[in-house]
């Protein structure tokens, strides 16, 4: 019984790691596809194209939120917090964009990038240790 009791949680153990390292892959892979996208439109380092990307009007709110602000809450770009900032407008529900997102920035997703790069800045209380993604140095 004991036997048995330890091969299901191993098999759990091993299914969970896989899991993880799957999102982790899946992930990575969208923040390069995202970088390569916005480095394509726009020139600088892979931060500077994410941020001008976000600050171009003429691509869509929808975009400019699955493309520039979630890349660079993924990657903790302390450099687009003053911009992610001025675009947020203290919604961390999204109920002002909910349905709207063709016309709206998210503001969950909004949030949710701001946190993650508060988060991670030197002296923070709440440190986020899972998805610390580096892309834009690479």
């Amino acid at each position: 019984m004991k036997r048995t009791i330890s091969l299901i949680m191993a098999g759990l153990l091993g299914v969970a790691v896989v899991v993880i390292l799957t999102l982790r892959i899946l992930i990575s892979h969208s923040v390069r596809e995202n970088i390569t996208i916005a480095e394509n439109h726009y020139p600088g380092s892979a931060e500077d194209a994410l941020i001008a990307y976000l600050s171009d009007t003429a691509n869509s709110p929808d975009d400019r939120t699955e493309i520039a602000i979630w890349t660079l809450g993924q990657t903790r770009s302390g450099k687009a917090l003053p911009y992610l900032k001025v675009l947020y407008m203290e919604d961390p529900e999204g109920r002002t964009c909910e349905g709207r997102h063709d016309s709206v920035l998210c503001q969950r997703e909004i949030h949710k990038a701001i946190a993650s790069i508060e988060n991670s800045l030197p002296g923070s209380k709440k440190k986020i240790w899972l998805g610390a993604w580096q892309r834009l140095r690479e």
